[in-house]
């Protein structure tokens, strides 16, 4: 598994309030986590950097004296679905009780994304409206759900998955991290795929302004910049042409990806 991220704060933005990180607990464990913040200046930035530090830094304590003198982890004993669910509540503390500490910063909070691999497993987490996705040939599936008021019509069946994306009030959360005392993650699990799929973690930034057909192209094709082994330097590549292209494509919002290729 090789892994990069990239931000940029997009064409419109005075700030960037998106925050990411990926850190290799054990030998065969690795977490992602991907946050987009909101609530002015300098609220949506505290909120998105504490939850993403402080869901980091419970997985990273619980799994800690799990691992052995060869640098394994062994989880067999963890519920780590329950674990990442978990980490949402105390990232979600985090930013509640800092908001109320600051009157500047009230109603501050954040979406957040998180991956945890581990062995062939990935548990994935989320609140709000940044997503992961899975490229297993030329399929691209959705892994997670909005938290989202357009997100809610289209369940309803009151408006299409096309209209939503173009939907004037499709920045509205119905759930985030921080801006009430407690708050519910979606958690799923899913198989470590075939190698030479994909992952990817990003913000509203990215997929709203790059369509589901420019991501697969652009993930998926050969160039001839590396070598087929030179994974970092390919990963470089494809995570910058997606930013580029989303920028060009409007670059109305901060932009974040983290790209996970399986191999």
């Amino acid at each position: 598994m090789y892994f990069l991220g990239k931000t940029d704060i997009g064409k419109q933005r005075q700030t960037n309030q998106d925050n990411f990180l990926t850190m290799r607990v054990c030998d065969n464990v690795t977490l992602f986590v991907l946050c987009d913040g909101m609530g002015g200046t300098n609220g949506g930035n505290i909120a998105s950097s504490l939850a993403m530090r402080t869901f980091a830094e419970y997985i990273e304590q619980a799994l800690v004296d799990s691992v052995n003198d060869d640098g394994i982890c062994d989880v067999s004993g963890f519920n780590l679905p329950l674990l990442m669910n978990e980490a949402v509540g105390a990232a979600n503390k985090a930013v509640y009780s800092r908001a109320r500490e600051n009157s500047e910063l009230t109603n501050m909070g954040t979406t957040i994304v998180a991956a945890l691999a581990a062995d062939d497993e990935i548990h994935i987490a989320n609140v709000g409206d940044s997503r992961m996705y899975l490229l297993e040939g030329k399929e691209l599936t959705q892994l997670t759900h909005d938290h989202s008021y357009v997100q809610m019509l289209v369940d309803m069946g009151q408006l299409t998955k096309e209209e939503a994306a173009t939907n004037p009030r499709r920045n509205i959360l119905t759930r985030a991290v921080g801006t009430e005392p407690t708050v519910d993650a979606d958690v799923i699990t899913v198989d470590i795929p075939k190698e030479g799929s994909y992952f990817a973690l990003c913000s509203d930034g990215l997929y709203n302004f790059l369509t589901e057909k420019e991501f697969i192209g652009i993930v998926r094709k050969k160039y001839k910049d590396y070598d087929d082994d030179d994974y970092d330097a390919e990963l470089t590549l494809k995570t910058g042409l997606l930013v580029d292209t989303a920028n060009a494509n409007g670059g109305g919002d901060n932009i974040t990806i983290i790209l996970i290729k399986i191999v």
